[in-house]
């Protein structure tokens, strides 16, 4: 009978020592693996509920200048010319215009202005709303209650002529 040159029993157990320690550092490395992944993965998915909110605007948007034009005794067709196209004409009454503009920029609370047009006839009588009323407003102005809107469009059609023939001459 030969000696043996590997003492089994001793290799065995230096081996299932070996096994113990890797499989404990192996574990350890997992759980580190596991929370960092896991850590990185909620991030991911709750920065995923902060989604981009595109502004949005709707309606007739109106500016106080515009609404400083506005004159007692204006005709119907003058009043569309500075202000635009109402947002809404009450069907049962045709002598109230609604102009409303709605902007609501990403997640900000919406803002709101309204303006109310009243005619009395194709007169403009009254305007009431979120808008400061001209303090011109009651004093008619001849000029603008005789002004058709053929003459307004001549007038703005001829002073762009002319300024584009300014700017020609100049150049």
């Amino acid at each position: 009978m030969g000696m043996c040159f590997f003492n089994f029993k001793r290799l065995s157990l230096f081996f299932a020592k070996m096994l113990i320690v890797n499989l404990r550092f192996n574990f350890m490395r997992s759980r580190k693996f596991l929370l960092i992944s896991s850590l990185i993965a909620s991030l991911a998915v709750f920065s995923s509920g902060c989604a981009y909110r595109a502004d949005l605007a709707q309606g007739n948007f109106v500016e106080q200048e515009n609404i400083n034009k506005l004159h007692y005794g204006m005709s119907a067709e003058q009043v569309r010319f500075i202000l635009g196209t109402p947002m809404l004409v009450d069907p049962f009454d045709n002598s109230r215009w609604y102009y409303v503009h709605y902007f609501r920029e990403g997640w900000d609370d919406p803002q709101i202005k309204n303006l109310i047009v009243l005619f009395n006839g194709a007169t403009l009588v009254d305007i009431s709303g979120d808008f400061e009323k001209p303090a011109s407003f009651n004093e008619p102005s001849t000029d603008v209650s005789k002004i058709s809107l053929d003459k307004i469009l001549k007038t703005s059609s001829s002073n762009a002529v002319n300024d584009s023939t300014e700017t020609a001459s100049e150049e």
